[in-house]
């Protein structure tokens, strides 16, 4: 028997797999920021609009299909 997450002998990526790619851009931008200024300056937006479509998207991939 098929399993339920086996699509044409392949498996789906995991729900949480987009979230985690986020947070390593999220530490780029955190890491970057940091040690060319010594704060937080900038790398508030573009941190924000990562977390904000990682989220979203996460969220339809999980619950939308």
């Amino acid at each position: 028997m098929a399993r339920k997450h086996a699509v044409a002998g392949r498996k789906r990526k995991k729900w949480w797999y987009g979230l985690g790619a986020a947070f390593i851009v999220v530490l780029f931008f955190l890491g970057f920021d940091f040690l060319t200024s010594g704060s937080l300056t900038w790398s508030v937006w573009p941190i924000g609009a990562v977390i904000f479509f990682a989220v979203m998207f996460t969220l339809l991939n999980r619950f939308g299909r």
